[in-house]
């Protein structure tokens, strides 16, 4: 899955967001992300909430379940993210090797990591610029410069290395996630049909994830769902299509599922319109 993408359905979910409700989203690429205006609650994979406001920057792990919360109801709530692929981390993690020989490569699961701009301004005026070399594809050189800047303010934060390599390893629940995600189709969403794609048992599988805090069914939904909340706002489908790409044939339990998933009320997503 393509970084652009990825941010382009991150960005989709930040548009359903619920000063009430929380509301899941799978990450397929590590993220830096910000507030730009609005104050939001956030969670990793099931973790402590953290309150987010536009001093703060994270950096997201690949391969994990946030939530978030919008707590300014009344303010359009904005957001910047910047993309950041597996070798780009390789790259980083290899120039500050000698850093991280003693240093714990696992932590407990679900803390966020963050800095704050206020003690470090520049942080965020390089951030936006290395969004625009992003955008405009040119030079890589001058992303993996700007990246490595940004990066180095985070190692400090105590929950950044373990964070770190955990993105630069390709996981299972990676694999599944992606497998589901650009399958069609009730057939191509069964755990032995992903365990084969993967040339494993279905056993195995089950015991990979289990290894990763997750499940086959857990990761499943989350796929299937972001997919069909994805194609509700960016696709001319009928509701029928949409469950039949996502693995349902029955569409009234397909509605049920999605707006239990997402928590929102109908009218949030085109397709219930």
């Amino acid at each position: 899955m393509s970084t652009n993408f990825c941010v382009k359905s991150f960005h989709t979910y930040i548009e359903t967001l619920s000063n009430k409700i929380k509301n899941s989203f799978y990450l397929t690429h590590s993220l830096l992300f910000k507030v730009s205006s609005g104050e939001i609650d956030m969670r990793i994979e099931e973790g402590p909430w953290q309150k987010l406001t536009a001093s703060d920057i994270c950096f997201l792990p690949k391969g994990s379940s946030i939530e978030i919360i919008n707590h300014d109801n009344h303010n359009l709530l904005a957001v910047d993210v910047l993309p950041m692929t597996t070798d780009m981390l390789k790259s980083f993690y290899q120039q500050q090797s000698a850093l991280f020989i003693n240093k714990k490569k696992t932590s407990s699961i679900g803390q966020i990591c963050c800095t704050n701009l206020q003690e470090n301004p520049i942080i965020e005026d390089v951030f936006h610029s290395a969004i625009k070399e992003v955008n405009s594809t040119t030079n890589q050189n001058i992303i993996h410069i700007h990246l490595g800047f940004i990066l180095s303010f985070f190692l400090l934060v105590n929950e950044f290395i373990p964070t770190l390599y955990a993105s630069i390893n390709i996981s299972i629940k990676d694999k599944v996630y992606d497998l589901i995600f650009h399958s069609a189709g009730k057939q191509c969403h069964t755990l032995d049909t992903i365990a084969k794609k993967l040339h494993m048992s279905s056993s195995t599988l089950k015991r990979r994830l289990a290894s990763e805090y997750t499940s086959f069914s857990k990761i499943s939904l989350m796929s299937r769902m972001n997919k069909a909340m994805i194609l509700s706002r960016t696709e001319n489908m009928p509701i029928t299509r949409i469950a039949q790409e996502v693995g349902y044939d029955d569409v009234p339990y397909f509605l049920l599922a999605f707006k239990n998933f997402h928590a929102q009320s109908a009218a949030t997503f085109s397709l219930f319109k």
